[in-house]
């Protein structure tokens, strides 16, 4: 049996009052691995634009 006919087993013997919080939970997880994924991305985004050649700048350089 797969985790997700094992979990459809378990829901289909939930109260209703008990089901809401399931779909509530499920909601918080979907959201959190799409933030994380969003996360992942803007990172690889980012370090794609900067290289180990990018200039690096001094605090004098700054006070200019």
């Amino acid at each position: 049996m797969t985790t997700k006919e094992s979990v459809v087993e378990l829901i289909e013997r939930l109260p209703e009052e008990l089901l809401q919080e399931v779909r509530h939970y499920a909601e918080y997880l979907h959201t959190r691995s799409q933030h994380e994924e969003w996360s992942r991305v803007s990172l690889a985004h980012l370090a794609a634009r900067y290289s180990a050649d990018e200039v690096e700048y001094t605090k004098d350089d700054v006070k200019r």
